[in-house]
């Protein structure tokens, strides 16, 4: 089920050193945000032909953001399952048009 989602990863980074550089995760979940906290993060996903769902993950001080988090730009976020329920480990901004504020 998710295993697709691994494999996509290690392509990305072909060299095996990409565990001092990013978090290590076993999933991953793709949407905009619909809200955002200092601990808490909600995106949506939607699927052609299945209604939209929401999708929570916790953000703890060890979690990497990659960019600013606000409701309803783009994010990947890369996830493990913990008794606690699902903790981000890395959160990347996915920018869809070209934007005025990058430097």
């Amino acid at each position: 089920m998710g295993g697709w989602a691994q494999e996509n990863a290690s392509l990305e980074k072909p060299h095996g050193d990409n565990s001092k550089n990013e978090p290590k995760y076993d999933q991953t979940f793709s949407g905009p945000i619909v809200e955002v906290t200092a601990t808490k993060i909600t995106v949506s996903r939607s699927i052609l032909g299945k209604p939209a769902e929401k999708h929570s993950f916790l953000i703890q001080s060890d979690t990497r953001i990659e960019g600013k988090l606000k409701v309803r730009v783009k994010v990947t976020v890369g996830y493990v399952t913990t008794d606690d329920g699902d903790v981000a480990r890395l959160v990347v901004v996915r920018s869809s048009q070209k934007q005025s504020d990058k430097k």
